[in-house]
């Protein structure tokens, strides 16, 4: 989902609300003027936490199944990267009180997959990988239909 949202001290941004489990707000770090490979972690950080209130405040998530599911768990700052290629992505995720997780994020990188599939940026087993911008760990990860639905579901892998 596409969405625009002002954040202060920021300005307006476009994010991708995606769901990998939990609800995660998507964009490249570039917009809010940072790089997840060489901006500090604390800039980043407080960025994204931003983000994340500013989603909270001006749209309302809802979760097809649960109610109890439909609230944003963090944010995820890319590279932008997020066209097929061979060469890992970078991101950062920053979720519930502004921790940070030391891998690519098993949760954000399904959501994020499911994003890059259906905008069309990669294609059924079409194996992508992630990198934590944090500790530079790598998850794998694929689209592949689910028989008898018209989903699709990652497949994780890595340390």
């Amino acid at each position: 989902m596409y969405l625009a949202i002002d954040v202060p001290g920021h300005g307006k941004v476009v994010v991708d609300i995606g769901y990998g489990g939990t609800f995660y707000a998507f964009l490249s770090a570039e917009q809010l003027g940072l790089d997840v490979r060489s901006s500090k972690t604390r800039d980043l950080v407080s960025a994204a936490s931003a983000v994340t209130e500013a989603v909270k405040k001006q749209f309302k998530l809802h979760h097809p199944e649960s109610e109890d599911l439909a609230f944003l768990y963090g944010t995820i700052l890319t590279d932008g990267k997020d066209a097929f290629s061979e060469e890992p992505t970078t991101n950062i995720c920053v979720f519930a009180d502004e921790q940070v997780d030391r891998s690519p994020t098993g949760s954000g990188v399904t959501a994020r997959i499911a994003l890059q599939y259906h905008k069309g940026l990669i294609q059924l087993e079409q194996s992508r990988t992630f990198q934590s911008s944090t500790t530079g760990s790598l998850f794998t990860g694929k689209a592949v239909k689910a028989s008898g639905w018209c989903w699709t579901f990652p497949h994780l892998k890595g340390c």
